[in-house]
């Protein structure tokens, strides 16, 4: 039995679109680790993708966006995912980089209950594709 409903699904695609025309744009996407960009690769988006889960600082490490205009935070689900994403964009727009959090937020809000993280997000919706050809 499917867990979502068609309306959520649907708007499940329209946010996997926009993030693979945005990602597929050139624009980087912060996530908290590799496993997160197989999960995402798996999906269809290509990209530039950068985790957090590094040697620098996450000071050191939103810096190194300097030069870009735009990037796109995705950070998992949960309090810790929250608190980065606050933190990027906090220390993104103080560089004037315009932090796309807006994808993460909506996904967080479609799927609370049912997945906490990026990589989890891959698994999730193809068993919610395969319910849905059943």
């Amino acid at each position: 039995m499917a867990l979502l409903t068609d309306e959520k699904i649907e708007e499940l695609d329209r946010l996997l679109t926009e993030l693979k025309k945005q990602a597929g744009s050139g624009i980087p996407v912060i996530v908290e680790g590799a496993d997160d960009i197989k999960a995402l690769r798996n999906l269809g988006v290509e990209g530039r993708f950068y985790k957090i889960s590094g040697g620098k600082s996450m000071i050191h490490f939103i810096e190194s966006f300097s030069g870009s205009e735009k990037v796109i935070v995705l950070t998992d689900f949960d309090r810790t995912g929250d608190e980065l994403a606050k933190f990027c964009a906090r220390h993104l727009k103080q560089l004037d980089i315009e932090p796309i959090i807006e994808i993460r937020k909506k996904l967080k809000s479609i799927l609370h209950k049912e997945v906490k993280d990026i990589e989890g997000l891959a698994k999730f919706l193809l068993h919610q594709y395969a319910e849905l050809k059943n």
